[in-house]
C-alpha cells in the first residue's frame, strides 16, 4: 500500500466508534492474523465497524508484573479476500512506549497476516498501567484520534 492510500483511507468521512467493550479472548474468535490469541490473560474487544470497509480491534494483556502488560489497537480494511492490516497501535511499559506500525511502502500482499518489516513510528512517552480502565480508555482515545474516528458515546469499559 502506497503512503497517499493510506493517507486517503485515513481522511475517510463517518469513520465511528461508538465504545469499547473488552471481553474473554479464544482462540479462534478473532480474525486473522489474531485467531490464534486466546488465554485468561488476553482480553479483546469484538470487531468494530468503524465504516462500511474499516474494522477496528483492541488487545488488552494483563499480567502480574506491570512491565509484562500491553495494549494493542488493529485496524483493518475488509478486501473480499479478507482483512488487511493497516495500522497496529502498540503500547508496551517495559520498551518503545507507545508506537504505531503502518503498513505502506511495502510490495508485499498483507491479507489475513501481520504487520512484519512495516514501518514504526514511535510516539509520545505515556505512563500507564494496562490493567488501569481509565488508562485503556486513554489508549483508544490515542488511537481514534491519530486515525481521525469519531468517538460517538461515552466509554463502556
Amino acid at each position: 500500500m502506497k503512503r497517499r492510500e493510506l493517507q486517503a483511507l485515513q481522511r475517510v468521512p463517518d469513520k465511528r466508534l461508538e465504545g469499547c467493550q473488552f471481553g474473554p479472548c479464544r482462540k479462534g474468535k478473532l480474525p486473522k492474523p489474531l485467531e490464534k490469541l486466546g488465554g485468561e490473560r488476553f482480553k479483546v474487544t469484538p470487531l468494530y465497524e468503524v465504516n462500511p470497509t474499516l474494522r477496528a480491534v483492541f488487545i488488552w494483556k494483563t499480567a502480574e508484573v506491570r512491565e509484562q502488560r500491553a495494549l494493542y489497537g488493529w485496524l483493518f480494511q475488509e478486501t473480499p479476500r479478507g482483512l488487511v492490516p493497516l495500522v497496529r497501535l502498540d503500547y508496551h511499559p517495559s520498551h518503545k512506549n507507545l508506537h504505531l506500525v503502518l503498513n505502506c511502502e511495502r510490495d508485499l500482499d498483507l491479507t489475513n497476516r501481520g504487520l512484519p518489516g512495516c514501518k514504526e513510528l514511535a510516539l509520545h512517552e505515556v505512563d500507564w498501567d494496562p490493567d488501569d480502565a481509565s488508562d485503556r480508555q486513554q489508549f483508544v482515545k490515542v488511537f481514534c484520534e491519530r486515525l481521525k474516528i469519531d468517538l460517538e458515546q461515552p466509554w463502556l469499559l
